[in-house]
């Protein structure tokens, strides 16, 4: 084997591996709202949905008032999070809303 296949080999596998590790995210206190930053990290649709019904709080509440590290819980979750295109459509689904226009002609 040559030189440069060597080096694309070793430029590859050393790519696989960085992007295989991922962030840990370890709670600095247990409130609440670090418990449920932690658990929408994991991407369990079922585990954030009972975390979210015990914390008394809404799901719209949960998305758009809760911060974590500084982030918004949403884009917190698309950063570092698992299966996050899931969770984010679960915990999005209440910023759509739907608007019915009637448009008449008149002659």
């Amino acid at each position: 084997m040559g030189i440069k296949k060597i080096a694309v080999i070793a430029v590859v596998c050393s790519g696989m591996f960085i992007s295989v590790q991922a962030k840990e995210f370890e709670a600095t206190d247990s409130s609440l709202y670090t418990d449920l930053c932690l658990t929408a990290l994991e991407g369990n649709l079922a585990k954030m949905h009972n975390r979210i019904k015990s914390s008394g709080y809404s799901r719209k509440f949960v998305a758009n008032k809760i911060e974590c590290n500084g982030e918004n819980l949403l884009s917190f979750v698309q950063h570092h999070g698992k299966n996050s295109t899931v969770m984010l459509k679960m915990l999005d689904r209440t910023r759509t809303s739907v608007s019915i226009t009637d448009i008449a002609k008149l002659d």
